[in-house]
């Protein structure tokens, strides 16, 4: 029995898994350049989405596993019933935690900044490799340097903590029964501080990519985009005034008449601006005469459906973190305590429908990684339509087929750091089920009935199993509750962002049909038009 439980739960992890490794190659190859492929480059951004999204996907097992353990009338299962047996179990996923996260702070402190700044030195000293590589390593040191700070400040900032005492009867004794014991060894504290620590870095970017993407995503797919007929009219009188000027000016000055450095500085950026413009339409043609633009009436109501369904789904999201993060206000105590309280008063949507579907295998499971491939996807829309701002400077733009090897790295790297977050933001989101999935427990009541009820975080009881991400997420901030108390401000941030764009996305003009050249990306591309323009 326990062999089938066992099957059960991880076979649905290792179909993920062969998906994420399918997705994370064609992501790296679709966005490269074409015709600048770098095999490295590909290699180290698979690995590095690979082991990420692993990690995030290990999430809904973990809370499928602790499900498995008890029937519905909250007793545990013959092959659970022995404590040390759902501790062996717990302890394969525990592994596997700690050994993807090693992994991610091996690819985001040493592979990737190494390769990244490889290829910063690239255009600068083309040919001198080991000057290249040198220069690469010096920078990469900064990195290890952070964290072996990193490491050492998890070695003794979790000690510092002040725990309560054995007779303490403030709130902080709800907190104890969450947990199995608070002494783990300095080699985890270490390990969670400098997750965490990557995970704060990812919560931010998940609050302006993520909560750009999630509400803007759905918009476009129901909006749609602009019309191609009227874009490729507006490009073409574009194209004739400028066509116009330049003719003008030429004509000001034939050849036997010198021009002033003014006036050629203006033809060259008329010329620039023509050559710009001449790509897009080429573009726009070809977008036209493709058979998917052609099929666009039948593809069209199935976008609005999918947009209409993605953006009910948004909303149930805000929704859930809002209920969820006003309930903590109600109940708030101090900030030591605020990562601890769950849906003490508030019902949450999110955690409702996951705790009811739980008793459908795997209807459950489907809809808690939904959940997490949704939150990535959006992330990603969000990196793509936003981009890499260093203030009001755009360092990096992303797009299909065009991305540079840096600039490939760099997206994968803060989609790491992204996807890490998601498994606090998860918690935050429905904190009950991330903890206990859809458990029960039986308990007297004082007429001497037997009663069932949800496994909840406010149950000072023994006979719940919390999953291992719950556990190492509340020992982690119980020790250092400041994580804890800026995890739930940024989760504020998150909702704010979502408001914003959803009515900056209501008000901005649709959508183009390709991604449409700029004089700067022309001259940065160098007049190669390498790439198929998007179609949708």
């Amino acid at each position: 029995m326990l062999i089938l439980a066992s099957v059960g739960s991880w076979l649905p992890f290792a179909i993920v898994a062969l998906f994420i490794i399918f997705f994370s190659v064609i992501f790296t190859l679709r966005y490269q350049q074409k015709r600048h492929r770098d095999y490295a480059v590909t290699l180290v951004c698979s690995v590095s989405l690979i082991i990420a999204l692993l990690t995030s996907s290990l999430l809904p097992t973990d809370v499928m596993l602790v499900s498995f353990m008890k029937y519905p009338n909250g007793t545990y299962k013959e092959w659970t019933v022995n404590q040390t047996t759902r501790d062996h179990i717990q302890k394969y996923v525990e592994v596997g935690y700690y050994v993807l996260y090693g992994l991610v702070i091996l690819m985001a402190f040493l592979i990737n900044p190494f390769l990244f700044f490889y290829y910063e030195e690239k255009q600068e000293e083309e040919g001198q490799t080991a000057k290249r590589i040198h220069s690469a390593a010096k920078w990469t040191v900064g990195f290890i340097i952070f964290l072996i700070i990193l490491i050492i400040l998890g070695v003794f900032v979790p000690q510092l903590a002040t725990l309560p005492s054995i007779n303490s009867t403030s709130e902080w004794d709800n907190v104890k029964y969450l947990i199995d014991h608070f002494d783990g060894s300095r080699v985890e504290d270490s390990i969670s501080f400098t997750i965490f620590t990557l995970s704060l870095i990812g919560f931010f970017l998940l609050t302006v990519y993520t909560g750009y993407g999630s509400i803007a995503c759905p918009l476009s797919l129901i909006r749609g985009k602009r019309s191609a007929r009227l874009q490729q009219a507006t490009i073409e009188e574009q194209r004739a005034e400028l066509q116009n000027q330049i003719r003008v000016l030429k004509l000001r000055y034939p050849r036997h008449v010198p021009m002033p450095a003014r006036e050629k500085r203006k033809l060259a950026e008329l010329e620039q601006q023509d050559a710009a413009l001449c790509v897009n339409e080429e573009s726009i043609i070809t977008v036209r005469e493709s058979f998917f633009f052609k099929c666009r009436y039948i593809y069209r109501p199935i976008q609005m459906i999918v947009g209409l369904l993605l953006f009910c789904f948004a909303i149930l999201i805000f929704i859930s973190l809002l209920l969820s993060n006003i309930n903590k206000l109600m109940h708030f105590v101090s900030f030591k305590q605020i990562f601890a309280q769950g849906n003490q008063t508030l019902p949450n949507p999110i955690d409702l429908v996951l705790t009811w579907t739980g008793k459908y295998y795997p209807i459950s499971y489907i809809f808690l990684s939904g959940l997490m491939i949704y939150i990535i996807f959006t992330s990603l829309y969000g990196l793509q339509q936003i981009g890499i701002w260093y203030f009001w400077i755009q360092m990096y733009r992303f797009s299909r087929g065009r991305t540079k090897p840096q600039a490939i790295l760099m997206l994968c790297s803060l989609l790491m750091f992204i996807v890490v977050a998601i498994n606090v933001f998860v918690y935050l989101l429905i904190p009950q089920y991330a903890i206990y999935g859809d458990q029960y427990y039986s308990s007297t009541s004082t007429n001497g009935t037997i009663v069932v009820k949800s496994c909840t975080q406010f149950v000072t009881t023994d006979d719940c199993q919390m999953t291992v991400m719950g556990r190492i997420i509340l020992r982690f901030f119980y020790k250092v509750w400041f994580f804890g108390a800026i995890y739930f401000c940024l989760s504020w941030v998150y909702l704010v962002m979502f408001v914003v764009s959803f009515f900056w996305k209501l008000v901005r003009n649709r959508e183009s049909n390709i991604q449409e050249y700029t004089v700067e990306a022309l001259l940065e591309a160098g007049g190669e038009d390498e790439d198929d323009p998007l179609i949708g």
